[in-house]
């Protein structure tokens, strides 16, 4: 390793990470992930396909008029990555504590209202859809 190969790792050590990403508001995720249609391997492998005349590949069927192995492999490739991705993958879902909370209930006195927080991390899992 060259002198300037071990600059760029030091240099590399002291570059500012990227910024997360800032969170959406609950409300948008609720309403666009009930509005997203889910994950198609076939759908996004006809789009990769479709694209591929941008990086100047041939697209469609060979000359023979038989399908192309290029893109058989691309459908493949995608649903087998689409299948991991959604039997495989694992989304856990942190809560912190300081979510409000309002709770309506009753007893032979009357209603009763609760207003208060969570004083507690709670969890949960997802799916990948």
């Amino acid at each position: 390793m060259g002198i300037k190969e071990i600059l760029q790792v030091i240099s590399a050590v002291f570059k500012a990470p990227k910024q997360p990403l800032t969170s959406l508001p609950p409300p948008l995720v609720l309403t666009g992930g009930n509005m997203r249609p889910g994950l198609s391997p076939d759908m996004i492998a006809a789009r990769i396909i479709t694209r591929q005349s941008e990086a100047g590949a041939n697209v469609g069927p060979l000359p023979d008029g038989s399908e192309s192995i290029s893109e058989k492999m691309e459908r493949i490739r995608i649903q087998e990555i689409v299948k991991a991705i959604m039997t495989e993958a694992k989304i856990e879902v942190v809560i912190p504590p300081g979510v409000a909370v309002t709770a309506v209930g009753g007893n032979a006195g009357g209603p009763v209202t609760v207003a208060g927080a969570t004083t507690n991390y709670a969890s949960g899992v997802a799916v990948i859809r």
